[in-house]
């Protein structure tokens, strides 16, 4: 066993062995956080830890819960040195300050530059932020410090790929992300960084086969496993091979019907490209508005309301929808970091996805472009991002504004090194007048929306 695995005493180090399971998004990793709070209920790392990943989890439910375990961690901390700083770091997640949180896990870091806990929870955050450039200073930084051998560096090594692939380095963030999962097998984030990689590309042929033969290094994952396949899933409707994309759906996607925000969205951005392209998809949108519309007061994250609001207008329950844009628009989020994001990109978004499934082609396209340049803080990756894109794209076309279509396919397929069937679809179709009815979609993508309200 390494070194870094052993206390003094030769036992296991609880805290090393969480810190593992959290860096390759493996299974055990709530049942190693438990056995860490009952083994040494008075480590104040142990009750922060807990709070930080409660926070990240972005429930309403669980925020007293995280409120509650970081007041424990702060209390235990002893009032100084990094412990304090932690605990800290927790508290301000906890209720809502991540800005404050991601400094002062920054101060940790730099107490303690083996400490990648702390590196992945600021990862993480700023992940959510949609701090793009926040990530790639965080990590280099981290690895400029941390020793060539140390047993985490190709998880690191993961974070850095992924940081790159979002900052546009995409060949820098292949052969990053390729060391990283040489050096870690169970390093799912590099695995995904590289199939960002592929997807951002239009490497389509290379996507499908960098998953499928790695599809056992998957088996250790949670719900994060979900959405891998969901990229493999994408890989796969870019081929046309969509009886393969239902099947990844029904057996990986959404085999287990969670109401997590982050399955929910793997699930809802899915149906809804499959829907775009003019796939029937069957029933399937209902368990997924089911789960939607239960957490539609939960106001946690923009990032999962408009995903909540694509499942449900995918179920056609208009209403709700319409019901939570406005909450976007004018209410508090639980978490206060979250007001200046439903501000600047939230609420252009949630109410241009209702107008577009209520019909409304010309006003959905005009609130979709209006907060388009500041999406990124919405959060997530730019694949996750891609679908609100899709959609502007489709409401250009369908409302007849064909030179903005135009010039959102034509940066989309240059993007992609020229290879988009999205992108090269419906240029075609602008190219063709035969194909187009007053600047309409053709007939079987406008009725994948021309579902009765609920």
């Amino acid at each position: 066993m390494n070194d870094i695995l052993m206390h003094e005493t030769g036992s296991p180090d609880i805290e090393a062995r969480l810190t593992e399971a959290f860096l390759a998004h493996a299974k055990e990793t709530p049942v190693l956080l438990q056995e860490w709070l009952e083994g040494e209920p008075a480590s104040s790392r142990g009750h922060a830890t807990r709070a930080l990943m409660l926070s990240l989890l972005a429930r309403q439910e669980l925020l007293p819960l995280a409120q509650e375990a970081s007041a424990t961690a702060v209390a235990l901390a002893g009032g100084s040195g990094v412990d304090m700083t932690y605990a800290e770091a927790a508290s301000m997640a906890a209720h809502g300050a991540w800005w404050v949180a991601i400094d002062k896990l920054e101060q940790v870091i730099t107490l303690e530059p083996e400490n990648t806990l702390a590196a992945k929870m600021s990862h993480a955050l700023r992940f959510m932020l949609g701090d793009r450039a926040g990530m790639l200073r965080s990590i280099e930084r981290v690895l400029g410090k941390l020793p060539a051998l140390h047993p985490h560096r190709g998880f690191m090594l993961g974070c850095h790929a992924f940081s790159l692939e979002e900052s546009g380095e995409y060949g820098r963030a292949e052969a990053v992300g390729i060391e990283a999962v040489e050096r870690e097998t169970r390093d799912a984030w590099g695995l995904h960084a590289v199939s960002h990689v592929h997807e951002m590309m239009g490497r389509t042929a290379d996507g499908i086969r960098w998953i499928e033969a790695r599809e056992a290094r998957i088996g250790h994952c949670n719900n994060f496993g979900g959405h891998l396949f969901w990229h493999l899933a994408l890989f796969k409707l870019e081929a046309g091979a969509i009886g393969e994309v239902l099947e990844l759906y029904d057996r990986k996607i959404r085999h287990e019907k969670t109401d997590d925000f982050r399955d929910i969205a793997n699930g809802a951005s899915l149906l809804m490209r499959l829907e775009l392209d003019g796939h029937d998809v069957g029933n399937r949108w209902e368990e997924l508005a089911d789960k939607a519309e239960a957490r539609i007061d939960d106001r946690s994250l923009v990032f999962a309301d408009l995903h909540y609001i694509l499942a449900l207008i995918g179920a056609g329950r208009r209403k709700p929808a319409a019901a939570l844009a406005r909450s976007i628009a004018a209410g508090p989020a639980r978490n206060s970091v979250q007001n200046l994001v439903a501000e600047r990109a939230g609420r252009s978004c949630a109410e241009g996805m209702v107008a577009y499934a209520a019909g409304q082609t010309d006003r959905a396209l005009e609130l979709l472009l209006e907060g388009r340049n500041q999406r990124v803080i919405v959060g997530g990756s730019n694949a996750q991002r891609d679908i609100f894109e899709q959609m502007t794209i489709e409401a250009a076309l369908r409302s007849g504004h064909d030179d903005i279509a135009r010039r959102l396919l034509t940066e989309r397929l240059q993007g992609r090194n020229g290879n988009n069937r999205f992108a090269e679809e419906r240029l075609d179709r602008l190219m063709a007048p035969r194909m187009r009815g007053g600047g309409s979609l053709g007939l079987v993508a406008s009725l994948a929306f021309a579902r009765p309200a609920h």
